[in-house]
């Protein structure tokens, strides 16, 4: 093969592609990135046998075919490129690829093309189609309640609820459970599938917000589609717990207060706080809210904070990790809590924005004499 590519061109392409390569591999293949020379365009291929990333980028194909690259030091030297054309050509023979941006020139030891696996194909019996912000905002407001513990297999990600116009997605590491509802304009079919988290986190790096994303699902696969670039993930295999058992039917106390004024207070609460498990401790005083930590080696924080209140007083705690999490992706001015106990599941909302809630399981406020303050 042999193409003249722009430095930016290429280096994006690189770049775009290697969000699928895992630091962890013992292939060598999975290393590299395949390119592939098409009319006018050069595909960008890599994979982890978990994650496949592909993009499209212009180039002028002066002879067609294949080639691989090392992904991290092909990035490093087009990176260290000057700004101009960039000639690539490859040796069948013996597998090298020569990079030429004058002055400088780099022979690069490549692999066998025909040993990179192909990325999965993704039937079109269950697909969508949705604008790529709206799917990238519901994917950031619930993509980091998603459990990290490897023996729950099944909460390692997001699921994707798709049924007719509607799209619910749904984490939880049952500590917290996320759940965004975003209504569909086009769609084919219905199906439940769980998207792995490092899938999520990846496509949320690749995905532009402009234009309209295409997500396709099948039995064990998922892709999502856009112009720039594609991305094919594994799907988790098992049963989505029952999520909606968890979120409280009712409640008798509500607090709303403002969200920056309360993102502020529980940010400076959480600097003593890191020294008691993450505690923060709210309690309702008149119309305010008083936000609190203590940590025996430290000494304490305290500030109160104005809310509109229902119902009576309450003390309880929450991990302000979980709830800094919430709190920032929160985009309205106000954020709701619903409560019924200190020790009962507390509903976050934002308010007017019905399409969202976190449920975040409070935590012990006795054991560090917080109710003292």
């Amino acid at each position: 093969m042999k193409a003249i590519l722009t430095k930016k061109n290429l280096l994006e392409g690189i770049r775009t592609a290697s969000h699928a390569i895992s630091g962890r591999t013992a292939l060598p293949i999975l290393g590299h990135v395949l390119l592939s020379s098409e009319e006018t365009t050069i595909r960008v291929s890599a994979t982890d046998h978990q994650i496949g990333v592909s993009t499209v980028i212009p180039a002028q194909v002066l002879a067609p075919g294949e080639l691989t690259l090392p992904a991290s030091v092909a990035a490093e030297i087009v990176g260290a490129f000057p700004e101009a054309d960039v000639i690539l050509e490859s040796d069948d023979t013996n597998n090298q690829v020569r990079l030429r941006c004058p002055p400088a020139e780099f022979n690069l030891v490549g692999l066998p093309p025909g040993d990179f696996p192909d990325l999965p194909e993704v039937t079109d019996d269950v697909w969508f189609e949705m604008d790529a912000k709206q799917l990238r905002a519901g994917l950031k407001r619930t993509v980091f309640a998603c459990s990290t513990d490897e023996l729950r297999t099944i909460l390692l990600g997001v699921l994707f609820n798709f049924q007719g116009d509607t799209l619910k997605l749904v984490a939880t590491d049952t500590h917290r459970l996320a759940v965004d509802t975003r209504m569909v304009p086009a769609g084919e079919g219905q199906a439940s599938a769980v998207v792995p988290q490092r899938a999520v986190s990846e496509l949320l790096k690749i995905m532009p917000d402009e234009g309209t994303v295409r997500v396709h699902i099948s039995e064990r696969q998922v892709m999502f589609r856009q112009p720039e670039a594609t991305l094919v993930a594994a799907l988790i295999e098992g049963q989505f717990p029952n999520y909606e058992r968890v979120i409280p039917a009712d409640f008798d106390k509500r607090w709303v207060m403002p969200t920056e004024l309360l993102t502020g207070a529980v940010r400076r609460a959480s600097i003593v706080a890191r020294q008691d498990m993450q505690r923060v401790v709210f309690r309702s005083r008149g119309e305010k809210v008083a936000v609190s930590a203590r940590a025996g080696a430290i000494g304490q924080a305290y500030e109160e904070v104005e809310a509109v209140r229902e119902g009576d007083d309450l003390e309880i705690a929450f991990n302000c990790g979980y709830l800094m999490d919430v709190l920032n992706v929160v985009e309205t001015d106000g954020v709701a809590f619903e409560m019924s106990q200190s020790l009962s599941p507390a509903v976050l909302r934002p308010v007017g924005q019905p399409d969202y809630l976190c449920v975040v399981m409070p935590m012990q406020v006795q054991e560090t004499g917080l109710s003292d303050y």
